[in-house]
Order: structure tokens, then sequence, then C-alpha cells
């Protein structure tokens, strides 16, 4: 296998890597393999700095506050590191845009607020019915990872977050943009700022390329110079039929909860009909693929009798309003955690309208209750609880045997947990030491 042309990227050249994270700690691995002695430069901050002093070696390490990033032929950023305004881009690199100037026209790129993980995961079970299939990017695969089986004629289903395409100038070949709601606007400013980066996924094809786009997005309509394919015209579901440009297919045996999972589901489908996967072969890959982890994840019933639903990804109030329309028998639902300033009109006047009972916590779950109570719309069942624990315990003593408890905070965990990962596991923990 020749990595040549990898070497080249890295060779002599004055590098930073900024941020050692999964991607920081892949991108080093991937240089002193093709470099063994080069001096690297490791930029990060606490523990990252002293975890690259004790991981690395022929590296300079150093704090992450105060960067001089023109000191560099190449800075290869982390995804979630803000620059500043007005910094010279020319030197900025990062491994999404790498890997897509290698490999774009063998991936799939799939980018939106909601759904992506899931999506790309069901892309990648797929496509692997027929071809060597490598899953990776914002799932928690670092796509530099892939390297090795993409020089041996992979394909990438590759979930590509926001932060990954902010500055990329490459676009997949299939760039899949599935929904765009309000979040990480601490981050980018604006709502609009948000929608562009996230159509960097699309923006760059070609004509011989293909984009896949909600129907929805419409200020981005008239900038897509590949073919365009709508969800929601062209790429529908009616229940667990899923409807493709060319056929229809039955997705009854599919283990997915909730009608935004059957039409990213036929988004999957239509994908793998594109690269020759015959009817069949999706119908088994359907069959046999589970629902990811806190992403509507049945825990099935405890000991007491209720049964918990861990949907710990929810970070946005559309998706715990999709969660509880997804889900039957919710007696209670979790809702509360960072609070990003992001609008919560529609899901206070979801919730205002609802019979589930509300247990309202941390800072959005205050602010929530707040803003309800000045428009007139708190109401009997929601309450106020402290943390995670104690609305876990008081929704086992509202909730009727054989119901649900739903944990869908529409809000970011990053107050009091490491990640949402983090914040489900806690929530399953408890949710499986009730007892009656």
């Amino acid at each position: 296998m020749s990595l040549q042309s990898w070497k080249e990227e890295f060779e002599g050249k004055n590098i930073l890597i900024y941020g050692y994270g999964i991607e920081g700690r892949s991108t080093y691995r991937l240089i002193r393999r093709l470099c063994p002695d080069q001096i690297i430069t490791i930029a990060d901050g606490g523990k990252g700095k002293e975890t690259a002093e004790k991981e690395t070696v022929h590296t300079i390490c150093i704090s992450d506050q105060d960067l001089d990033l023109s000191a560099y032929d190449l800075v290869m950023k982390a995804p979630g590191i803000v620059l500043k305004p007005g910094t010279d881009l020319s030197n900025i690199s990062s491994q999404a845009q790498l890997f897509l100037k290698h490999y774009r026209q063998r991936t799939i790129g799939i980018t939106g607020t909601k759904g992506k993980s899931t999506t790309t995961s069901v892309v990648a079970a797929l496509l692997k019915e027929k071809y060597r299939t490598v899953l990776v990017g914002n799932i928690g695969i670092a796509c530099f990872d892939g390297i090795d089986e993409m020089e041996e004629g992979a394909l990438a289903a590759f979930e590509i977050s926001c932060h990954q395409l902010e500055y990329c100038p490459y676009s997949p070949h299939i760039g899949v943009y599935l929904n765009l709601f309000e979040e990480h606007l601490d981050h980018y400013g604006s709502f609009q700022a948000y929608g562009d980066a996230k159509f960097n996924n699309i923006a760059h094809q070609g004509e011989d390329d293909i984009a896949i786009m909600h129907a929805s997005l419409t200020q981005y309509t008239d900038k897509v110079s590949s073919r365009l394919l709508l969800i929601g015209k062209d790429i529908q579901a009616d229940g667990r039929t899923l409807i493709l440009p060319d056929r229809k297919i039955d997705a009854s045996e599919c283990a997915l909860i909730g009608e935004h999972n059957y039409l990213n589901l036929a988004v999957a489908c239509t994908i793998a009909e594109i690269y020759g996967i015959e009817e069949e072969q999706m119908k088994d890959a359907i069959r046999k693929f589970h629902p990811l982890a806190h992403r509507l994840q049945d825990l099935g019933e405890n000991s007491s009798g209720i049964r918990f639903v861990n949907d710990s990804i929810s970070t946005i109030g559309q998706a715990c309003t999709q969660a509880l329309e997804s889900i039957e028998n919710v007696d209670v639902v979790l809702v509360g955690g960072k609070d990003r300033g992001i609008d919560y009109t529609d899901l206070e006047n979801y919730l205002s309208q609802s019979r589930v009972h509300v247990l309202l916590m941390y800072a959005t779950g205050r602010r929530i209750a707040q803003e309800m109570q000045a428009k007139g719309l708190y109401r009997d069942g929601m309450e106020i609880v402290d943390d995670l624990k104690q609305a876990v315990t008081r929704a086992q003593q509202i909730c009727r045997k054989h119901h649900t408890v739903l944990l869908s905070p529409a809000a970011s965990s990053y107050d009091h947990f490491k990640n949402f990962e983090e914040r489900g596991e806690v929530f399953t923990r408890l949710a499986m030491e009730c007892q009656e």
C-alpha cells in the first residue's frame, strides 16, 4: 500500500495539531507513521496538553492560549475550535478537508441538525451488502483511521458535522443535508452561518455529483450545481413504506422508532439504490440494523415494570417533540441541560398542550419553566427538579406500570456531563436501579 500522496501533505512542514482529542490523536498517529522523526507541535489546554506530553514523541506540547497560527505551515484544527474573526485560512486544514481532498469521489457525506448518525450508520450497513465500506466522522471514528481501507478502494459513509464542514473547500460525491434546526448558535453567532456551514457538504460539488437535501431548505436550492433530489418530495416515507425515486420498499421489519427515522431510512435506501444494492439486500440490512445508543433507545422495563427510553442525543426542542410524537404511552418526559440560548417557543407551545408529565431540570429546564410561566403556558403536571438523579426518582413515582419515562433533554449535556453519551449512560444506570 502506498501512502506517498499523504506523506507529501505533511513531510518537511512545520505542523501544528490544534486540539488533542479524538481527531488530534488520530492526526498525530498518521503523521508519526509517515514521518517518524518529524517534530510536531501540539496545542491544547489542561489535560489535553498533559496527555499529549505523555503519549507523544518528537513533539512540542504547548497551551492553546494566545497561539500565533501564522507561525506554522499547516494547522490541523480540531472541529470544535472557534477561530478568531479575520483569521488567515490559507494554512488552516482539518481531517475532513484532507480526507475529502483525497477521497471525495468515494465518499457519501451526511449532515443535518438531527438524524445524521443513524442515517450514516444505515448507509454503511446497506453499502456493506455489496462493497467494502468504512463508517467514519462525527460518529466517533476519526476519518484518518479509515485511510488504509480507502487506499484499498473502500467507500466511506461519513457523518460530517457543521464544525468539520465550516472551512472545508471540498464536498463529497454524494452530499446529504437532512434538515436544519436552531443549534450551535454559541459557536456560529447566527442561524444563517450555522446553516451555511452545513451547506458546504454540497456547495463544492460538480455536475457529476449528487445532492440530497430537504425540500424545506429553499434558501440553498438555487446554489446546487449537482443532480438534486429533495427529501419530502423525491424521497418520502408513508409510515414504514419507503418511497424512493424509482421504487417503494416495505421497511416494516425495521426496529427504528419514529416517523422521522423512516424518512431518513428512505434517504439511506436511495443512496443504496444509486450504488446498485438490490431490494432484498436492502431489506436484509434494514432487518438486521439495531438503533444506536442514546437515540430513541428503548431500554425496556425495569424491575418496577416501567419502560425507559434514552434519547440523550436530543439537544434541541424539535428533537424532544419528535420523540414524544414517536413513542406510545409516555407518562413522563425529562427535559433540560446546558442553556445555549436557542429558542424553545415551539417546544413550550407543544408541552403546554401535552398531557405528559414534564420534569424540568438544569439551566434550560428552569428557563423553559420561567418562559412558560411568563406566557401563561405553565400547567399542572410540570415540575422543576434539580438534576437527572432527582428526575428519574420522581419519574418512578409518577409513571404507571407498562408506561414510559422518556429522557429527551432538548439541550446540550456539557454543563453537568462530559457528553450526551455519559448523560445517557447515567440515565440508563439510574433507570435500571429503580425499585418498587
